[in-house]
């Protein structure tokens, strides 16, 4: 079974192929605004050096986020795009999971995984590392004033945009972002499907428009 997965939240963006579980190739890359170009041109590469066609592929794995707008409504379009001759399923799963995922497989017991959401808030989940590699949901997401974010001792905190909390987060360290290898690896473990849209903090916003 090959899946492919697309995470798209943040700033590094990667693309990663599976086979039965194990990964095959990965791809990332770095950009302040998305760019079609790149991931398309990424996505060829890697399912070219891997010997693979996109019939080959049974599997689509989007990661929803958190994260960014335009970025998480591109993962979508082009998974469901791809997956459409085939007709391949897709599934969505939780960007900041994937990242706690990484986090777990490096010991950390109890992981918060933060973003900034802007309008002086931050949004922020909290995970639980299970035996044998899985994760729980321990809170789920959610947004918190600036001033009343609170973290539980002995919480690794983990974040795409950590520069932009260090002064929350004093001990945050360096970015750290989700991987599209770790979003197919909870897509192929999920059992109850996450809703097939990106997972959006501040609900939309409407703005008159204005006329002459």
């Amino acid at each position: 079974m090959i899946t492919l997965g697309i995470e798209c939240s943040s700033r590094q963006g990667s693309v990663a192929l599976l086979k039965n579980g194990e990964l095959l190739a990965e791809k990332s890359w770095i950009a302040e605004r998305v760019r079609h170009n790149t991931i398309f041109q990424t996505l060829e590469n890697l399912i070219e050096e891997a010997q693979l066609s996109h019939g080959d592929i049974s599997l689509y794995a989007i990661g929803r986020g958190p994260g960014s707008f335009s970025g998480m409504r591109m993962s979508f379009a082009i998974a469901q795009a791809l997956a459409l001759p085939s007709r391949a399923e897709v599934r969505a799963v939780s960007s900041g999971a994937a990242l706690a995922l990484a986090a777990a497989r490096e010991g950390a017991q109890e992981i918060a995984v933060v973003g900034d959401a802007r309008r002086g808030q931050v949004w922020i989940g909290f995970f639980q590392t299970l035996e044998k590699g899985g994760l729980k949901v321990s809170k789920p997401w959610k947004l918190v004033n600036y001033d009343e974010v609170s973290v539980p001792e002995g919480t690794l905190v983990v974040s795409p945009e950590a520069e932009r909390l260090t002064t929350i987060f004093p001990n945050l360290g360096n970015p750290r972002f989700p991987l599209a290898s770790d979003v197919a690896k909870l897509a192929l473990m999920q059992t109850c499907p996450e809703p097939l849209e990106p997972l959006y903090m501040h609900p939309p916003v409407f703005i008159e428009p204005k006329y002459a």
